[in-house]
């Protein structure tokens, strides 16, 4: 008997759908395959804009919806929604710090392609579209500690915090990919792609990284994608535990999800939701 309704899927993608090293998904094809063939949506969540989350959704056509900017703006059909700052907010802030600290502060948001193509070494294709941002912000600067310090102050006097990446300060809100996962079962409820009780819903959250740790922590089913160079990170995910995958990238992801459904088509009652 088969129990596979209700479920909905949300992942990350570098490192967990798409190969570290040469971003392929093709490992984790059976399992998208058998996903869309039992109508379970899958969504991306991801740091990556809805610019760039559009651009691999119309080439591969994986998606049912998509959560960028870590979870600041969703978009699944035609609702969009941006739980993440006003970005006139994000631009009223760098403003304030380009004139309050003594360097240059330029930023994605305001530079133009080829200048985000050579901080980044993304194309330029690419790179446009890192820059069209809704509510975050890199920074393309070299700061002090000083000019550090006063920036941070400056973000969260406008209800900001400014985050250090691997290459980038990112201004930024408070969103993550938790509660936006949150929101996004909601708007599906209300486009009537999941059931209307929450109990009748099983999400299933696959992540590699310690950015992914809300969307884990707040999942049904919980995933972690081992890194594929170096040794695999301790997630904080409060009470909850999360799968260790067999193997990084889409070829556990693809393990991982088979391996979740026939555990849940072979279970005649509901799983226990995470509280």
């Amino acid at each position: 008997m088969q129990h596979l309704t209700g479920l909905v899927v949300f992942t990350d993608l570098d490192g967990t759908l798409l190969d570290h090293d040469d971003y392929s998904w093709e490992a984790a094809r059976p399992a998208l395959v058998r996903l869309h063939e039992n109508d379970i949506p899958v969504l991306a969540i991801s740091s990556k804009t809805l610019a760039e989350l559009r651009a691999i959704n119309n080439r591969h056509h994986l998606f049912a919806g998509l959560i960028g900017e870590n979870g600041g703006a969703i978009e699944i059909g035609s609702d969009l929604r941006q739980p993440g700052p006003a970005t006139q907010t994000i631009d009223d802030a760098r403003a304030a710090i380009a004139r309050a600290i003594s360097i240059p502060v330029a930023s994605f948001r305001t530079s133009n392609a080829d200048a985000i193509a050579t901080a980044t070494g993304l194309t330029k294709t690419d790179a446009a579209l890192a820059g069209d941002r809704n509510c975050s912000d890199p920074l393309i600067w070299q700061p002090s500690s000083n000019d550090i310090a006063i920036a941070e102050k400056i973000a969260r006097d406008f209800g900001l915090k400014l985050v250090k990446g691997g290459r980038f300060y990112t201004l930024c809100g408070e969103t993550d990919k938790g509660h936006a996962m949150q929101t996004a079962i909601s708007m599906l409820q209300e486009q009537q792609k999941l059931p209307a009780k929450r109990s009748e819903i099983t999400s299933i959250a696959l992540g590699d990284s310690p950015n992914d740790a809300g969307m884990l922590a707040h999942a049904d089913i919980a995933v972690q994608i081992p890194v594929k160079h170096g040794p695999v990170p301790k997630l904080d995910l409060g009470e909850k535990t999360a799968r260790l995958a067999p193997a990084p990238g889409p070829q556990g992801w693809n393990n991982s999800i088979h391996a979740i459904l026939d555990e849940l088509s072979q279970t005649p009652t509901a799983i226990t939701k995470a509280r």
